[in-house]
């Protein structure tokens, strides 16, 4: 996995107005969390961690004080907010982690080959990108290939037909089905079958109006 060095400037203040000013002058607010550790308000460079919102990477944070002090820890994101309309990253949350304690992490599905079935005309349905792992982190895969290329249609393939590397645990269910080949007139049937549900349901009436003035807070609370 792969392993990257940034800094973080820690911060005692905290908010939306604090928050805002930490964007304007290019930088996003974050928290670094976990392992029984005391929460750490930071704010750095969205520069440095935005390719890699979507991996495991480790990174070997330096927290840099106001009084130019410095200390180090190995983390990796475990969440993050971006603008829902420009898309800029906004927050992010870190997790402190050891290189020896197994932490839980989502791999990235990959399928090999060239079905059976969708040569004989069937259609490839992947019903699951993504799974739920147990592992050092050093031993983080950057995806999960799964070979696809027997299937045949009807048939699928579910987290239990996965060969993982040793050392690594599931935490998905085994029975979750990752890919099958349907024949087109299952798929068409499914399609009406969603539409009819979603045409059927029920309106909700009396609904309760959410309070006025109330605001969703800029930095959520950390959770461990």
């Amino acid at each position: 996995m792969e392993r990257h060095s940034i800094e973080a400037e820690l911060r005692t203040e905290t908010g939306k107005g604090v928050a805002r000013k930490i964007r304007r002058n290019g930088l996003i607010p974050g928290v670094v969390y976990g392992r029984g550790n005391e929460p750490r308000s930071i704010k750095v460079d969205p520069l440095d961690i935005e390719k890699l919102l979507h991996s495991n990477a480790i990174f070997d944070l330096t927290f840099v004080g106001e009084d130019g002090g410095e200390d180090e820890a190995v983390v990796i994101i475990k969440d993050y907010q971006k603008d829902v309309i420009k898309q800029n990253l906004m927050h992010v949350d870190f997790q402190f982690i050891s290189m020896d304690e197994k932490i839980t992490v989502s791999v990235p599905m990959h399928l090999e080959g060239d079905a059976v079935g969708v040569r004989d005309g069937g259609v490839l349905q992947q019903l699951l990108r993504e799974i739920e792992i147990d592992a050092l982190p050093a031993e983080i895969p950057e995806e999960i290939t799964i070979d696809i290329s027997e299937l045949e249609v009807g048939q699928s393939l579910s987290v239990a037909d996965l060969d993982l590397p040793e050392g690594i645990d599931l935490v998905t269910d085994s029975d979750e089905v990752i890919v099958t080949v349907v024949t087109p007139t299952e798929l068409v049937e499914e399609e009406v079958e969603e539409e009819e549900e979603e045409f059927l349901e029920p309106e909700v009436i009396g609904e309760e109006e959410e309070e006025e003035g109330e605001e969703a807070e800029e930095e959520e609370e950390p959770q461990e």
